[in-house]
């Protein structure tokens, strides 16, 4: 049954996110960059809604600018959700392979995204330091510290590069849980399960207690809060 209902869910959400997206991408070089991002709401509710997808929200966001968004990362609807959830200027630290894709690519452009190749040192500090470039000019960035998406639910040891950027510049981190994206959908099935996903918002950290932490000290506490908010174990705990 479930893959009866995925065939035409698969439909209606591409041709949708296709017809909204174009009209986003037209429409954001001639909206001013504050509707921009208010439309770009619009564009993800509108993908999440076709995919059959309700979101309840629990807890509170900070006010929009300077802050580090941490997310668990379960499943290819995340890039919507958590674009959906930022209320100001934002960007993210996305995969290099998502460029590659119509429409989508063009949007994470006019997003200012940063690819990341996670795999080359190099270019994984440039897209680190260009982050911390865009956190002073007051934007918002989110990373998925994982890097990768998990395919077996539970949570994959972060790694640390957005701890270094966060540490070096003082900015707060606020850990976000995702709870129903893995099960909508995994990594490694193409059918989907329409559902409620619930997203939970963590007290943010603390920039006064980063020295006393130290950079492994701070991976540590928002690995806790993340298992916390979404009740997940890690992968090496299993």
């Amino acid at each position: 049954m479930r893959l009866l209902i995925s065939i035409p869910i698969y439909i209606v959400a591409i041709s949708v996110f296709t017809v909204v997206g174009l009209l986003f991408i037209i429409f954001s070089f001639i909206l001013p960059v504050k509707l921009m991002y208010k439309s770009s709401r619009v564009l993800c509710w509108t993908t999440l809604k076709s995919l059959c997808i309700r979101i309840k929200i629990i807890g509170n966001p900070p006010p929009p600018g300077h802050h580090i968004y941490m997310f668990n990362h379960s499943s290819f609807v995340d890039v919507f959700l958590f674009a959906y959830l930022m209320r100001g200027p934002c960007t993210a630290i996305i995969a290099t392979k998502n460029y590659s894709y119509p429409i989508l690519g063009s949007i994470l452009k006019r997003f200012k995204g940063i690819p990341i190749e996670r795999n080359n040192k190099k270019s994984a500090i440039k897209s680190i330091e260009r982050a911390q470039e865009m956190l002073s000019t007051g934007h918002d960035v989110v990373i998925l510290p994982e890097g990768t998406r998990t395919t077996t639910g539970n949570l994959k040891r972060f790694k640390k590069g957005g701890f270094h950027m966060a540490y070096n510049i003082k900015a707060p981190i606020v850990p976000v849980g995702c709870i129903g994206a893995f099960e909508f959908k995994p990594k490694n099935r193409w059918s989907l399960s329409p559902r409620t996903i619930t997203i939970k918002y963590g007290t943010p950290t603390n920039p006064s207690t980063y020295e006393s932490l130290g950079v492994d000290g701070l991976l540590k506490q928002l690995e806790q809060k993340i298992k916390e908010l979404t009740n997940r174990k890690f992968e090496d705990e299993v």
